[in-house]
């Protein structure tokens, strides 16, 4: 049986990892460090079918002018990186488009309803089931009226056949008596779960993994070579491998440009910080304020505040104003504790102009496949990722049509 290795060990790598062991594959993964702590670490833990509602959807090039000035707490830009990647911005935009769009918002749903089962599956398996909350999450308005701007959000939904209620500010209150009373309507999305940390979740799975005879290797890969029929990987040791899954996120183009033409991709930045729990009552489910475009998430280490989208360079020092800003807001939503010392977290979301990740062989390059770009849902996309890139390698027939999400789309005239 082929030996492979999987690069990365986030949510998809390790996803990938377990469904490729499953097949009876030799499997080694590489991580970077021993802690889960990147992309896969810094997230809100939701797994929801909802946010297969893109960002780049009809309504982008409408609503673009309040973000244009960087005023907006949802959205920084760097204009200086979009120019130098003015090739994935234009695409970006016109797969807004709404025929593209909706094709895209379906292709990734496929994805995503499957994703929870895989969760669970994975979570009953490691123990760790009593992580798993199903009682969905709350996408919240300050105005009475603010669930009249999500018609077409609500009209997705719909055609995706996802569950939800509009919620008033009584019903709110009463499923989150922890919320101040500033909240005057809501989409409660009932079609979502999460997770009570979601870097713990990860690691779980890893010592799964090896638990269920994989091989973890910490290594930094800094290049790919080929080699006959093999695939040289060269850390501080070097590795032969019959296959490679390339599953390194936002550092998955640096070593895909040794051995072939790189993805156009881009990274939407992320922070977060966490909040000691404070007395009396507590949030049952993770909230997303959509005015002033922050989440918070009950976590095994307390709230966890996550902000907006900062298009930058991954290289780029940290820059956490728009985070600085939302805690502000969170403050006036709900009670939270101290600040937890050195509890500030940034992460690279790696995002490809389509909103779809790349899944399948590598275009041109034999024993290479990839999965990677799944911006900010990896971990409502991973575990399907994992299962669709296993049965590829594996030669059986996919769960779903894996069409829409190969490589080699970028590269079709």
């Amino acid at each position: 049986m082929s030996n492979i290795y999987v690069i990365g060990a986030g949510i998809v790598g390790v996803s990938c990892a377990l469904n490729l062991l499953e097949k009876g594959f030799n499997v080694i993964l590489i991580k970077k460090e021993s802690k889960v702590k990147e992309t896969s670490f810094g997230n809100a833990g939701v797994i929801t079918r909802s946010s297969a509602y893109l960002i780049n959807n009809k309504n982008l090039i409408p609503n673009l002018r309040k973000y244009l000035w960087n005023t907006h707490p949802a959205v920084r830009i760097s204009y200086s990186y979009l120019i130098k990647n003015l090739n994935w911005s234009v695409r970006f935009l016109y797969q807004s488009l709404e025929k593209q769009s909706e094709k895209n918002i379906f292709n990734l749903d496929s994805l995503i309803r499957v994703s929870l089962d895989e969760h669970k599956k994975w979570l009953a398996e490691a123990g760790q089931l009593s992580r798993l909350r199903e009682d969905g999450w709350l996408k919240l308005y300050q105005s009475s009226n603010g669930v009249s701007s999500t018609l077409y959000e609500q009209e997705v939904y719909r055609k995706l056949g996802i569950n939800f209620d509009i919620l008033s500010m009584n019903q709110i209150q009463a499923l989150e008596p922890a919320l101040k009373p500033i909240y005057k309507s809501a989409l409660h999305i009932k079609d979502a779960a999460s997770v009570d940390h979601p870097g713990e979740v990860t690691q779980s799975y890893i010592d799964l993994f090896v638990a269920k005879g994989g091989q973890v290797v910490i290594d930094d890969i800094q290049s790919l070579s080929l080699n006959g029929k093999h695939v040289c990987l060269q850390g501080n040791l070097e590795y032969l491998a019959d296959k490679v899954v390339l599953a390194a996120g936002p550092w998955s183009n640096d070593l895909l440009k040794c051995v072939a033409t790189p993805l156009p991709m881009c990274f939407e930045r992320g922070y977060h910080e966490h909040y000691d729990y404070p007395k009396g009552s507590r949030l049952k489910r993770p909230v997303y304020d959509v005015d002033k475009a922050f989440v918070i998430t009950p976590t095994t280490k307390g709230y966890r505040i996550t902000s907006g989208s900062e298009l930058k360079d991954k290289s780029d020092v940290a820059s956490p104003f728009q985070l600085k800003e939302v805690s502000v807001s969170a403050h006036s939503a709900i009670e939270l504790g101290e600040a937890i010392p050195n509890s500030l977290w940034k992460g690279n979301r790696p995002t490809l102009p389509d909103s779809l990740p790349a899944i399948g062989p590598c275009p041109n390059v034999d024993n290479i496949w990839l999965a990677f770009g799944h911006q900010h849902v990896g971990f409502s996309t991973g575990p399907a990722t994992g299962r669709l890139i296993a049965e590829m390698i594996g030669d059986t027939p996919t769960f779903i049509d894996s069409k829409p999400f190969l490589p080699a789309r970028f590269f079709e005239k």
